[in-house]
């Protein structure tokens, strides 16, 4: 097993303790349904005669299947690992009977709810970012949205916005209170998973129209070590035909870049774009979207 192998290990285990974190301490003592595979097994709870953990585990074993047949080995093993150790960690809370109480009853009574709906947000949303940044999910609802999000072409927030929020309409029929402060959870659980999932990888894209192309190209080799795409332009005033030079870097290369092109070309048109996310050499390949 490779170094990157076990990094992404690593960090899949992190996601997922941070995941369960958020919901056998603040989503289950406050039966705040949230959505997922989660929110199921809490509503589900009281109709059939099994435990939170051991409900989990049966609807992830269902959408663990479908995955692996959808997206392949790699992506199946690493789901195989998250959708067991997920289940696993809430059945172990239950047997060492750890209440999970512990933390919400150290709150005001009046905040608990409030608390416990941002808390679970910020941690679901790190905890899945990083599952689905190493190409594996939690298992369950995950899968269902990697699916809308692959075949559907719909922005992964967005299709946790669909699943979760109608698992939540589900859950307000139970209680309406709960069910609001369940809408800000997702929406914090949604915003933070993006940052999360993306995190590192957003760079900025530079045009440079420039009549030094040579130098600032030698000097982007050498000074921050980035390649680059020399393209003709025609401008459309003149029809004077020039040289756009294109590049991709991140935000500490761009700092050194805009000093050196001002030095080299005061009268250089650079256009500066924020970029979501950069594949390719030198940047992070993977199949997120």
């Amino acid at each position: 097993m490779n170094k990157e192998t076990i990094k992404s290990y690593a960090l899949i285990t992190l996601g997922v303790f941070l995941l369960h974190l958020a919901f056998y301490f603040f989503m289950q003592p406050m039966g705040l349904i949230t959505g997922g595979m989660m929110g199921l097994s809490l509503m589900l709870e009281p109709l059939i005669p099994f435990s939170t953990g051991i409900t989990y585990l049966m609807l992830n074993i269902v959408a663990l299947t479908i995955g692996g047949i959808l997206f392949g080995k790699d992506f199946f093993l690493k789901t195989v690992f998250a959708s067991i150790l997920s289940p696993v960690l809430v059945t172990l809370f239950e047997v060492f009977k750890i209440e999970d109480t512990l933390i919400l009853n150290q709150i005001d009574l009046h905040y608990q709810l409030l608390v416990a709906s941002i808390a679970s947000g910020v941690l679901a949303g790190v905890g899945i970012g990083l599952v689905l940044r190493y190409n594996a999910t939690t298992g369950g609802m995950d899968i269902f949205q990697k699916i809308i999000n692959k075949y559907l072409k719909v922005p992964f927030s967005v299709a946790v916005y669909l699943t979760d929020g109608l698992i939540i309409l589900l859950g307000a029929f139970i209680s309406l209170q709960n069910g609001l402060f369940a809408i800000l959870a997702m929406l914090l659980t949604a915003y933070m998973l993006e940052k999360t999932a993306i995190f590192g990888r957003n760079a900025f894209a530079l045009m440079i129209i420039t009549k030094k192309h040579d130098e600032i190209k030698e000097a982007i080799y050498e000074r921050i070590d980035r390649g680059v795409t020399r393209l003709k332009a025609t401008g459309g005033y003149s029809g004077i035909e020039k040289e756009l030079v294109l590049t991709t870097m991140n935000r500490q290369q761009l700092y050194i870049a805009k000093e050196f092109i001002t030095q080299i070309d005061p009268n250089a048109f650079t256009l500066i774009i924020s970029t979501k996310e950069v594949l390719g050499e030198g940047f992070h390949r993977d199949d997120l979207t």
